[in-house]
């Protein structure tokens, strides 16, 4: 193979990228207020109601690679100036969700403004297409680390810290650090097989 054909294979996959890019800005500018300046990565999936016009996209708002927002009849989604968020991040929004101000969501988080509505009464179903929906706000100023999930009706105040794997279901106050209370469990792997043999 030439060097010359090399060179023009390898702008492939470049040029698929950049064209889907320049598309999901297109389509999201059509749903709502979109800044100019919207920086994103490829492989960006939006799963977004054809009515929607309630999309909000401040200045200097940047999210890296694949990453998806799904947006349904009736939300509202809004990302504040200098919001930043990292690779595979899912926004899933049925109601509002608001991300403020200098704010930024790391890999893998997820946030979940809504969920499945059940009853328990003759006995328990849960419902395919019902659900329960409330709020999402996030403050200015929040550093949101790896692999967290918000669910609904949380409200994050400004300037605060939620580490890695922490799973929020209630609001936090602002000037706040929360982290994942999980403990990691140290044994002598020879001390520990001998006190299973000694049980047995």
């Amino acid at each position: 193979m030439s060097l010359a054909l090399f060179k023009i294979l390898n702008l492939i996959p470049k040029l698929i990228d950049k064209i889907g890019i320049e598309y999901t800005k297109r389509l999201l500018k059509s749903k709502g207020q979109v800044h100019s300046s919207l920086d994103i990565g490829k492989n960006t999936h939006l799963q977004i109601h054809p009515k929607i016009k309630n999309l909000t996209i401040k200045e200097n708002v940047r999210w890296k690679t694949n990453n998806a927002i799904r947006m349904y009849e009736g939300a509202t989604l809004i990302f504040e100036k200098d919001v930043y968020f990292s690779d595979y991040v899912s926004i899933n929004c049925l109601d509002k969700i608001i991300v403020g101000e200098n704010s930024w969501i790391g890999e893998g988080s997820k946030l979940y403004d809504h969920n499945h509505a059940f009853v328990t009464e003759p006995e328990y179903k849960w419902k395919v297409r019902e659900f329960e929906t409330a709020p999402i706000i996030i403050g200015k100023n929040v550093k949101i680390y790896s692999n967290v999930t918000i669910l609904k009706g949380v409200t994050i105040g400004d300037n605060c810290i939620i580490g890695a794997n922490v799973t929020l279901y209630k609001d936090i106050p602002a000037n706040s650090i929360v982290i994942n209370k999980s403990e990691n469990i140290v044994k002598n792997i020879f001390e520990f097989k001998k006190g299973k043999s000694e049980k047995n």
